[in-house]
């Protein structure tokens, strides 16, 4: 499917039906036709090749049009790294096609795993071995791409012996429960809500790896810059949107146009710059964060910047006032911006030693 295409369907989707929340699993499936869930990936994994940095550009993209959507990608984008990355055959031969095709959404559930790797909290899951199975007890408090009774979910959990092991659970699992969707002020096509777990019985084949805390930091490069995909979008759609404007009355606003611009050209090339490593050192590492924080403060700042250059209009619902309640959700997205300041606060010492 020609990127265009692709695109405009996109765009129609959300534009006929803003929470198009019967619609998530068709636009991710549209994405899928497209190839784009497939891209860096190895073709002999069912991929379609190419790199991260492609894979990040396709996110990019589609949160050019839709964020919600974009988002939507960055979930089953980041489920499907999981798999990959995993050295469970089972999962890569029977699981990994499915979400590919995007026949099931797949939930990243790992914000809790990601402020463990920081420090900042507990695992809230808890995991009991037995012969060949592994019982999983606790709650997630938020987690997106929860497409009802259509969805896998990746969980870190820990251990009696204080283990952490990393797990992919079916929806239909006995055990597992689903809240109603939250009420969210933007992003609400997102299928976001909470889950629990109680006593859920799974066969050591839907785990993704049994050491969990080897594999996170494997993960969390990928798991960042895919995430760089949906500010990229946003500030690319709100530059796009403000152009025009700027030959009347909102030429005063050239000089932060300009600005932006030059802001966007030196992140992107960091980007550019970052996608490609294979492993990340720690100065490395602190750059992604610093990214990660950059662009979503410009995404922040450029979509303000439209509303100004747009008046009136960009209050009336549309493209203005919904990138506004969608970019709002960018800083508290996991890891949000207070925890990634934190988290440099917390290297500075060790990256300078």
């Amino acid at each position: 499917m020609p990127t265009a295409t692709l695109l405009n369907e996109i765009q129609a989707l959300s534009a006929a039906d803003p929470e198009h929340r019967s619609q998530s699993l068709d636009i991710l499936q549209l994405i899928a036709q497209a190839g784009w869930l497939g891209l860096g990936i190895d073709r002999q994994q069912g991929g379609n090749g190419g790199s991260i940095l492609d894979a990040v550009e396709a996110i990019a993209a589609v949160s050019e049009v839709c964020l919600t959507s974009g988002f939507a990608f960055w979930c089953q984008r980041t489920f499907i790294q999981y798999l990959v990355t995993s050295e469970n055959d089972w999962l890569k031969s029977e699981i990994l096609p499915i979400v590919l095709r995007a026949e099931r959404a797949g939930a990243t559930g790992m914000s809790n795993a990601m402020k463990h790797l920081s420090g900042l909290e507990p695992l809230r899951l808890k995991a009991e071995r037995q012969t060949g199975s592994i019982q999983l007890q606790g709650s997630l408090p938020w987690a997106s791409n929860l497409v009802p009774e259509q969805f896998f979910v990746a969980v870190a959990t820990e251990t009696c012996d204080g283990e952490v092991v990393i797990v992919a659970i079916p929806s239909h699992a006995i055990g597992v429960e689903r809240s109603p969707d939250f009420d969210l002020l933007g992003m609400v096509a997102a299928s976001t809500g909470a889950l629990n777990f109680d006593q859920v019985w799974l066969p050591d084949r839907w785990i993704i790896a049994e050491a969990g805390r080897a594999f996170l930091p494997k993960v969390r490069p990928s798991f960042l810059l895919f995430q760089c995909g949906l500010p990229l979008g946003t500030i690319r759609a709100a530059l796009k949107a403000i152009a025009p404007t700027l030959s009347g009355p909102s030429a005063v606003l050239n000089p932060r146009y300009a600005q932006a611009q030059i802001q966007l050209e030196g992140l992107t090339a960091d980007l550019h710059f970052l996608a490609q490593l294979g492993e990340f050192s720690l100065p490395q590492l602190r750059q992604l964060f610093e990214l990660r924080i950059a662009l979503t403060r410009l995404a922040t700042k450029v979509t303000w910047l439209e509303l100004e250059a747009r008046g009136g209009r960009g209050y009336h619902a549309g493209s203005t006032a919904k990138r506004l309640r969608e970019v709002a959700f960018l800083p508290v997205l996991t890891p949000s911006l207070v925890q990634l300041e934190r988290e440099l606060q917390r290297t500075a010492v060790e990256a300078a030693a």
